[in-house]
């Protein structure tokens, strides 16, 4: 592979292959007013490097949908859980909260002068 079509087919890691995956397998059983931002989500998953957005991406599909989809919600946490970690929080601890909004848990860290970034990598 030359160093062109590295450029234009990044490797997409093996995490978020498997966490797009599960999102594909809600379509079936979802209603279609559902399906645009379960797209984005997808689309976050694959290629997104904002990880706020995904995070809230993925907020926002399991507030409407995982009081009858647990499952995949509850697979798609732990994934997210396992390759994303917050500078000094849980991000697993978080993110079981019902109603949690990353975006204004971030507004209140950085309000108090905490470190309110989401890094790619291992915990």
């Amino acid at each position: 592979m030359n160093e062109t079509s590295a450029t234009l087919c990044p490797v997409i890691r093996p995490w978020r292959l498997t966490a797009s995956r599960v999102v594909e397998e809600l379509f079936s059983v979802s209603p279609e007013s559902t399906w645009n931002d379960l797209l984005e989500l997808r689309s976050l998953l694959i290629h997104g490097n904002d990880w706020s957005e995904v995070l809230e991406g993925f907020l926002t599909c399991r507030r409407q949908l995982e009081e009858d989809h647990y499952l995949p919600f509850y697979r798609l946490r732990k994934i997210l859980a396992a390759h994303l970690q917050l500078e000094g929080e849980s991000l697993e601890r978080l993110l079981r909260k019902r109603n949690f909004s990353f975006r204004r848990w971030q507004k209140r860290a950085q309000e108090k002068g905490r470190v309110a970034h989401v890094l790619e990598g291992a915990v």
